[in-house]
């Protein structure tokens, strides 16, 4: 895996990264996609609280009658403990919530000013970025709008880079 200087945009193939599941299990990005579209939501770090209130906004939120937790995958900094600890804290995302220790740089998601950058993303079934909104302030890296309109038929395009 080689990190990108740039993150990922529209029209790029998400690339290809290790994952693991709350029990340390590999699992690969393929397998949690969609057979539509798929969100991709990065948090910031495993206790961002702003990563969790958008979490907990994901839990209750509905896209065309099918629970947005069945279309998202969030990609959790770290290892298999903090990945544990983020689904525990999320029980209706069980399933959809996986780890990585290189995820983040790999779809050119920095560190900058001391801060993870975080972002969202809605990819096809086969990994193409259909939009991209990252952030340095995680408060900025969703809204809920936008990602269903994304994963609907009326969305397709860049999301501004905040």
């Amino acid at each position: 895996m080689q990190a990108r200087t740039t993150p990922i945009a529209p029209g790029d193939t998400v690339p290809r990264f290790e994952l693991t599941r709350p029990d340390d299990a590999p699992v690969e990005l393929r397998e949690l996609l969609d057979a539509d579209r798929t969100l991709l939501y990065f948090m910031r770090t495993p206790t961002c609280p702003v990563c969790h209130a958008h979490l907990r906004q994901m839990e209750r939120t509905e896209v065309e009658d099918v629970a947005l937790a069945e279309r998202l995958v969030v990609i959790v900094p770290g290892d298999a403990q903090d990945t544990a600890n983020v689904a525990a804290r999320h029980p209706l995302l069980s399933g959809r919530i996986v780890g990585s220790l290189d995820a983040h740089a790999a779809v050119g998601l920095f560190v900058r000013a001391g801060l993870q950058q975080s972002g969202s993303f809605v990819v096809d079934q086969s990994g193409t970025v259909l939009t991209a909104r990252t952030a340095t302030v995680p408060v900025n890296a969703y809204r809920e709008a936008e990602a269903i309109g994304c994963l609907t038929a009326a969305g397709r395009g860049n999301i501004p880079t905040q």
